[in-house]
C-alpha cells in the first residue's frame, strides 16, 4: 500500500514540475519588434528626426539608448550597434559627440557647439579654436581652465551635460592673483592674467578685457594686454620699445625667426636674460 500512495505522490509532483516548466516557457517573451520605435530620419544627419534632437530634448540622458542598445550602445535586443557611427573610444559618450568636430576625436571644443552652431558670433561657438588649437600667442589652453573639471558625480559625461550657457570657472593660469577673473554678459571677459591683469614689480598689464566672439585679431593684438603710447611697452616698463625690440631683453620668448616662443609667452615668467 505505502508503494502504492508513493508512485501516486511521485506521478503528482512529477505532473506539477513538468506543468510549472511549460508555463515559464511559455512566459518567455521574444524580443519586442522595434520598428516603428523612432521616427523615420532617426538615424539621417540632415533630418529634423535626428536622434541628437531627441537626446538633447532630454539633457543628454542616453540610460534609455542603453536600455534597448546595450550599456556599451554595442547593440543589446535591438542588435544595432550605434557604435559603428561613433567610432571614438568612448563611442557615444565620447566629448566629440556634442561639441567640437564629430570625425575628429581629437577636436573635442567647438565649432560645433552642443546647440549645433558653427559661426564664431554664437556663445558657444566664439574663439575656442583661437584659445585650444591656433593658439598663435602661447600654448593651446585646455578645457578645465576656463570651465570646471571637477565634479562629485562618478560619471562626469552625464554630470556635465546640462546645456548651455557652459559654466565658467577660470583656472589658475588665467589667474593673476590681483582680482578673480570673470565672463561677462557682454560676452567680454575682465581681470584675466592671459589677457593683461598682472603685476611685475613696477610694470603692469594693461588688464584688457577681449570680447570672445569677436575673432579678428583685434582682441589678441599685440599691445593689447601690455602696451602703451602705440607700442607693446607695458606700463612702468622704461622706454617705449617696438615689437622688433622686444627679443633684446626678453630672447627667450622668441624663436630665431622672430617668431614667438609659445612655450614662453604667457607663461607667467617675465623671461628677462
Amino acid at each position: 500500500m505505502r508503494n502504492k500512495y508513493f508512485v501516486i505522490i511521485t506521478v503528482l509532483i512529477l505532473s506539477l514540475i513538468f506543468s510549472n516548466c511549460s508555463e515559464v516557457k511559455d512566459d518567455i517573451s521574444e524580443p519586442e519588434e522595434l520598428e516603428g520605435v523612432h521616427p523615420e530620419g532617426f538615424g539621417t544627419a540632415s533630418s529634423d528626426n535626428f536622434h541628437s534632437f531627441a537626446i538633447q530634448a532630454k539633457g543628454w540622458d542616453m540610460t534609455g539608448c542603453q536600455k534597448c542598445h546595450a550599456s556599451d550602445y554595442s547593440g543589446g535586443v535591438t542588435e544595432v550597434s550605434c557604435v559603428d557611427c561613433h567610432t571614438s573610444n568612448e563611442g557615444p559618450e565620447a566629448c566629440n559627440t556634442c561639441h567640437g568636430v564629430f570625425a575628429d576625436e581629437t577636436r573635442i571644443a567647438p565649432p560645433t557647439d552642443i546647440g549645433n552652431n558653427f559661426d564664431t558670433s554664437a556663445k558657444g561657438v566664439g574663439a575656442h579654436t583661437a584659445h585650444v588649437y591656433e593658439n598663435e600667442l602661447g600654448l593651446g589652453i585646455g578645457c578645465y581652465e576656463c570651465h570646471p573639471g571637477d565634479t562629485d558625480e562618478v560619471d562626469y559625461v552625464a554630470s556635465h551635460s546640462d546645456g548651455l550657457p557652459a559654466e565658467m570657472s577660470f583656472g589658475s593660469f588665467a589667474s593673476s592673483g590681483l582680482s578673480a577673473p570673470s565672463y561677462n554678459s557682454d560676452f567680454s571677459c575682465s581681470n584675466t592674467y592671459c589677457h593683461g591683469n598682472f603685476e611685475f614689480g613696477t610694470i603692469q598689464g594693461n588688464n584688457f578685457s577681449p570680447v570672445w566672439n569677436i575673432v579678428d585679431g583685434t582682441q589678441a593684438a599685440c599691445g593689447t594686454c601690455h602696451g602703451k603710447d602705440g607700442t607693446p611697452t607695458p606700463v612702468g616698463h622704461f622706454g617705449n620699445f617696438e615689437a622688433d625690440n622686444c627679443v633684446t631683453c626678453h630672447p627667450a620668448t622668441f624663436n630665431d625667426d622672430g617668431s614667438l616662443n609659445k612655450f614662453n609667452h604667457i607663461n607667467g615668467e617675465a623671461n628677462i636674460n
